[in-house]
């Protein structure tokens, strides 16, 4: 594993800060009002080798620009047992059904007032982290009828699978 160097911590306040504003640019693409924002119950397990996720966000972003796309990323926060819950307008209330690029972020510590240049140190491979890179996707069909499970099982390897189905489509 190489060192971290500043150009990696710019590299990723960069990709934190494109994640960040695609989220609120994308909250106002076609999303007139709201309340006529229809979302299934998402939730799931992150794991990574075999290991729960113990921190850190899983964030659904909207893939197309088709009227029928969702216009609003979806997060939830990665708890200490590796679960998580979509929210996309309120606590828990999951996300609007379509196609998402999925991103993991994991960093266990970094830079903070005290320690400007500490590096960054990721729980999980950067890669997932990157929507350009994370290879990581998934549908929300818009005919489920209950919450839907999308677990993640990072790995190691420059190979990231191309999308994931929830879990046996188990409506749970």
């Amino acid at each position: 594993m190489r060192p971290t160097t500043h150009s990696d911590f710019a590299t990723t306040r960069w990709l934190r800060a494109a994640v960040a504003g695609f989220s609120l640019l994308a909250a106002g693409w076609g999303c007139s009002g709201s309340s006529a924002l229809h979302t299934i119950p998402v939730h799931g397990r992150v794991t990574y080798n075999g290991q729960p996720v113990t921190q850190g966000t899983v964030t659904f972003l909207p893939r197309g620009t088709a009227a029928d796309s969702p216009c609003r990323p979806a997060t939830g926060v990665i708890q200490p047992d590796g679960t998580y819950r979509l929210a996309t307008l309120g606590p828990d209330d999951g996300a609007v059904p379509g196609d998402y690029q999925v991103v993991v972020v994991s960093i266990t510590s970094g830079p903070s007032p005290e320690t400007p240049n500490a590096p960054e140190v990721w729980a999980i491979p950067k890669q997932y982290g990157n929507p350009l890179q994370t290879g990581l996707q998934a549908t929300i069909p818009a005919d489920a009828k209950g919450p839907l499970q999308f677990d993640f099982a990072l790995q190691e390897s420059t190979t990231v699978p191309n999308s994931v189905a929830p879990s046996g489509f188990r409506e749970t």
